[in-house]
């Protein structure tokens, strides 16, 4: 499985989104992987007729309403977003009843729900969530050229004992 996330970089935003989507699509055919990209909200349904499952890149806890700025899950699922993110490292969710609270909201709205995990710890503790995957990304190697596979194997083993749902491993 590949999974995309274009953060807010300006090359893969608007236009550029799309052919960011394309190449994806082009790697995951030719690795025979399930591709999903997670674009910024404005790109959603830009991106609704390729063949990659979308997720928008953060799903707020609150219903619709007067909540100025928060991504609700009606209005992104209504963009064509099938999933979320949650907890990236660049979009914390410390509030562990706020955090379950988005989880139920994307529930509610048959939306799929990768929860982002910085240590193995945090992948156990998370599991209970009972997201359907749980992302691991030590936040150290975020952005960086290293992946984690490369620089703490180990890291990735005690993250898979500690996971009770799908565990990804992302960073680097």
């Amino acid at each position: 499985m590949l999974v995309i996330n274009f953060k807010a970089y300006s090359k893969a935003t608007g236009k550029e989104a799309l052919k960011i989507a394309e190449k994806c699509a082009s790697a995951a055919e030719e690795f025979r992987s399930e591709l999903i990209l997670a674009p910024q909200s404005h790109d959603l349904l830009r991106l609704d007729d390729t063949e990659a499952t979308i997720y928008s890149q953060h799903l707020s806890s609150f219903s619709p309403g007067s909540h100025t700025g928060h991504p609700v899950a009606e209005g992104l699922e209504d963009a064509g977003a099938e999933g979320t993110l949650l907890n990236h490292s660049e979009r914390r969710i410390p509030d562990r009843e706020m955090l379950k609270t988005s989880i139920d909201r994307a529930r509610k709205n048959e939306m799929e729900v990768i929860l982002c995990a910085q240590s193995p710890e945090e992948v156990g503790e998370l599991s209970k969530l009972k997201p359907d995957y749980i992302a691991f990304e030590p936040p150290e190697l975020i952005g960086g050229d290293t992946a984690v596979s490369e620089a703490e194997p180990e890291l990735i083993e005690k993250a898979y004992r500690q996971a009770e749902v799908p565990l990804l491993a992302g960073a680097g």
